[in-house]
């Protein structure tokens, strides 16, 4: 909570003293040198502190009279004033903290977004990667299915789609037996590719 000035205290305290019955309206409350005294402050503070409670109807200055209290009821609401005054300052300060764990989880989301994405990224470039290998007339895969080859255990890439005779069949049954000049639409990186390239030649 904000710190209120030495002021605002001394004229909160005061009003507190006239509702609490310390001080009754009609009563002239100590001068300012000895409110100074009692608050230990200067008389440039009292004085101060004297105008807030005057310019809100606690009390009223007189020239040669001094401070005499004016309104109880007044005081009660500069009292009750205050107290609001420090709820939104503490509603204030709990929308600073909840603005400041807002921006650091703002901030982690942005970098899970960013790792999401780069992920993504490596994710659609590998599967992007398409290339085609043709069986050879002695390739050692003809006669074999894909299952006895262990494409992607062997190399990390995938056989998306087998081309034969012009036709394709897409996610071929692992028991596909193999034939010389069958295509094969392989998704993976570069390097795996040309593993199976050499598996195949």
């Amino acid at each position: 909570m904000l710190e209120k000035a030495r002021y605002q205290e001394i004229a909160l305290d005061i009003a507190h003293a006239i509702m609490m019955g310390e001080y009754h309206e009609g009563v002239k409350i100590h001068g300012r040198s000895t409110l100074a005294g009692r608050y230990n402050v200067s008389p440039e503070t009292i004085r101060r502190a004297i105008a807030v409670l005057q310019t809100v109807g606690v009390v009223v200055v007189s020239q040669g009279v001094g401070i005499t209290v004016t309104s109880k009821a007044m005081a009660e609401k500069f009292v009750k004033s205050f107290d609001q005054k420090g709820e939104i300052q503490v509603f204030v300060e709990d929308l600073k903290k909840l603005m400041d764990q807002r921006r650091e989880i703002d901030l982690k989301i942005e970098s899970h977004l960013n790792k999401f994405l780069g992920y993504t990224d490596r994710l659609v470039s590998r599967w992007m990667d398409v290339g085609e290998i043709e069986i050879g007339k002695s390739s050692p895969a003809i006669g074999k299915t894909l299952r006895d080859l262990k494409v992607r255990e062997c190399t990390g890439t995938t056989i998306v789609a087998v081309v034969r005779n012009g036709l394709e069949q897409f996610s071929p049954d692992a028991s596909l037996v193999l034939q010389a000049e069958d295509v094969l639409l392989v998704a993976g990186s570069a390097e795996g590719q040309q593993k199976l390239r050499a598996m195949l030649k």
